[in-house]
């Protein structure tokens, strides 16, 4: 099933509203062991960076 414009219109419409794209630079050793660590454990890179960075700031908010 193709994607009329209009939804690809709504979509980025929609994504231009809510999501910010993050540059994320690390050394090639740290990426590898992130792309390792991901695929063993059948995460999502992305999705393990979000989790991890909410689980930081959960983590400094609770600190007294």
């Amino acid at each position: 099933m193709t994607v009329s414009e209009a939804q690809k219109r709504a979509s980025k419409k929609y994504f231009n509203a809510n999501y910010k794209q993050v540059k994320l630079s690390m050394p090639n050793e740290e990426a590898e062991a992130l792309e390792t660590h991901c695929n063993n454990n059948h995460y999502s890179k992305a999705g393990f960076i979000r989790e991890a960075i909410k689980e930081k700031i959960n983590r400094d908010n609770t600190q007294t």
